[in-house]
């Protein structure tokens, strides 16, 4: 089963893309930042887990999630993109077995500090915060822990 969590990132597109401009002070180098993490969802509802998104450039995405289990699974697939009239930028993808997202995601906001996604599906807005995905995270998923969309619950 899949939650559609307005999930998706323009990540790795938007990451190298889009430039911030303003303070430096404080702060995480936004250089560093290699993907997003899940911050809010439909509102406020609570996680149980992490979720992490990474786009390449490549149109590749990796999604990282540890949502009530110990450790990370990884999904992984192809993204796309592509402007719309009626709902400006639309972010959609296909897990690497086949299965396409639950939804396309309007990308209602996206700078290099926040990602705005809104379900074309059911509404449901997920917010995204950049981050640079931690080592620990990307190591380790082990092959044993390597999922495809119909293996388990992702956030796509």
């Amino acid at each position: 089963m899949k939650i559609g969590l307005s999930l998706f990132a323009v990540a790795a597109a938007a990451l190298l893309a889009v430039g911030c401009g303003g303070d430096k002070g404080g702060g995480e180098d936004e250089a560093n930042y290699d993907g997003w993490m899940l911050t809010r969802w439909k509102d406020g509802t609570a996680l149980t887990g992490t979720v992490y998104l990474q786009l390449g450039e490549d149109g590749i995405f990796s999604l990282y999630q540890s949502i009530g289990t110990f450790g990370y699974a990884r999904f992984t697939g192809t993204y796309a993109l592509v402007g719309d009239p009626a709902t400006g930028q639309v972010l959609s993808g296909t897990y690497a077995d086949g299965t396409p997202w639950d939804s396309s995601y309007a990308v209602e906001k996206m700078t290099k500090r926040e990602l705005r996604l809104r379900a074309l599906k059911d509404g449901v807005v997920s917010v995204y915060s950049g981050v640079a995905i931690p080592a620990a995270v990307k190591d380790g998923v082990t092959a044993g822990r390597l999922r495809s969309a119909a293996q388990g619950e992702s956030f796509l």
